[in-house]
């Protein structure tokens, strides 16, 4: 009778170091793998910082910005955005509040970039697009360094 007792402890303390080594390798890898997602949007941020940049600027000071702009190069298309939405929200809750504030200014900005020059509501809809565009190179800043801190 005592070895099964010991025979059933001997199960219930194997299952407990199993799960706890489970638990922990599950850990890491969830970080690892929110480090690399991280990475992938800082690089992409990046990448378009100096577009961003460059049309807020244009849009921000007196001069041709002023009128309606016909953008013809496509603002942002296929990118991390769509292939890591639902991870967004696997970050801190102000990165993940940033990224998808910016996503969202970023789309809001290509959709209205398409619109055509002969629609009614062309010229409200570029001023849009021109304020989404600088808003969201008014979040990047911020966004770079929240995500170097999950990196």
């Amino acid at each position: 009778m005592q070895e099964i007792y010991i025979l059933i402890l001997g199960a219930i303390i194997g299952g407990i170091i199993g799960f706890t080594s489970s638990y922990a390798m599950w850990k890491v890898q969830l970080n690892r793998n929110n480090k690399n997602i991280a990475q992938g949007f800082f690089v992409e941020i990046s990448s378009l910082e100096e577009m961003l940049k460059a049309y807020a600027n244009m849009f921000s000071n007196p001069g041709p910005g002023d009128s309606p702009v016909k953008i013809e190069q496509p603002l942002y298309n296929d990118g991390l955005f769509f292939a890591y939405r639902k991870e967004l929200f696997a970050f801190e809750k102000d990165l993940s509040k940033l990224l998808f504030e910016f996503y969202a200014s970023l789309l809001t900005a290509e959709k209205y970039r398409q619109v055509d020059k002969s629609n009614i509501f062309f010229q409200q809809l570029n001023s849009e697009m021109k304020n989404s565009i600088k808003k969201a190179n008014e979040l990047l800043p911020e966004l770079k360094k929240l995500l170097k801190n999950e990196i």
